[in-house]
């Protein structure tokens, strides 16, 4: 269950998607079909009186993921904050076992060449803190761990840095909502558009495997436990700057339970980033400390 909890998480990190608005909504179907309609008679009625196209008027969903993938994908580098809150409860009989996690990241990404640099807090509850500080790069794969570094096995390093690949690309995330498009909608809040979408059913099951698959998180092993999953709600929303469409903040929040082996399991997890720094990284080095001590 921890492996799998794990794989979920990180493809959670990987989606990294905030709050909702509230005003000027645009819905996708027959919302947008009627606006276009509308739109239409109304060119049809002024002709060349028509007034000038307004560059800040509400995106429907799929001009939201278009402009914002084009202006994802000339980024070079990024910075991104998050906070996750995990809650798992296990059942067996009349025996409860609660597990609380915690956890703030931060982390650096670089395009060319591929390097991620980021620090992780964790706090278990009963099981204490843990404070990790990591380099992704193509020199290998070290770790910082109680004072200790270590450098992952070369054998490893390419399923995960496959998984960075992922995490450095937010128009490769995009793609996430094409599937969701008919069910997500599009405000204006202030500087931004927060594209959202609150999610339950059956289809949920196939955008979780999406987002594992896409985190490097699937296996036989995730897959089966995501078989047995009942997921019963996915709340993710996106939000970008009204004038470059450039990702700037996300939530994501997640309610699943399942039964194995005689055992009850619940898992409630949020997650609230924040991105920014555009392309002022030049590049990501490991430390000499890092290359010099590693065991």
């Amino acid at each position: 269950m921890k492996k799998w909890t794990a794989a979920l998480l990180g493809a959670i990190l990987v989606l990294g998607i905030t709050a909702c608005g509230k005003e000027k909504v645009a819905e996708v179907g027959e919302a947008n079909a009627a606006a276009n309609g509308s739109a239409n008679e109304t060119v049809a009625d002024t002709g060349a009186n028509a007034p000038a196209e307004d560059k800040t008027a509400v995106p429907t969903v799929e001009e939201l993921i278009k402009k914002a993938t084009e202006a994802s994908e000339k980024l070079k580098s990024f910075s991104m904050d998050a906070k996750v809150n995990q809650n798992i409860v296990m059942t067996q009989g009349d025996q409860t076992q609660e597990q609380k996690v915690d956890m703030t990241m931060k982390a650096d990404m670089v395009k060319e060449p591929l390097a991620m640099y980021q620090v992780m807090d964790m706090s278990m509850g009963d099981q204490g803190t843990q404070n990790i500080e990591q380099y992704i790069t193509q020199q290998g794969i070290y770790s910082k761990v109680d004072g200790n570094w270590v450098k992952l096995p070369d054998e490893n390093t390419d399923q995960l840095m496959a998984s960075l690949e992922q995490s450095a690309s937010p128009e490769a995330q995009l793609e996430q909502f094409k599937s969701i498009a008919n069910e997500a909608k599009v405000v204006e809040e202030g500087d931004e558009f927060v594209l959202s979408a609150d999610l339950s059913g059956d289809g949920l099951k196939e955008l979780a495997k999406s987002l594992m698959s896409q985190a490097g998180g699937e296996n036989e092993q995730t897959a089966a436990m995501l078989e047995q999953m009942n997921i019963n709600m996915i709340k993710i929303s996106y939000a970008v700057n009204k004038e470059t469409y450039l990702p700037t903040k996300s939530i994501v929040e997640m309610a699943m339970d399942m039964d194995v082996e005689g055992q009850s399991v619940s898992l409630d997890m949020k997650m609230d980033s924040t991105i920014s720094k555009y392309d002022e990284i030049t590049s990501i080095e490991v430390p000499q400390e890092a290359l010099d001590s590693a065991q």
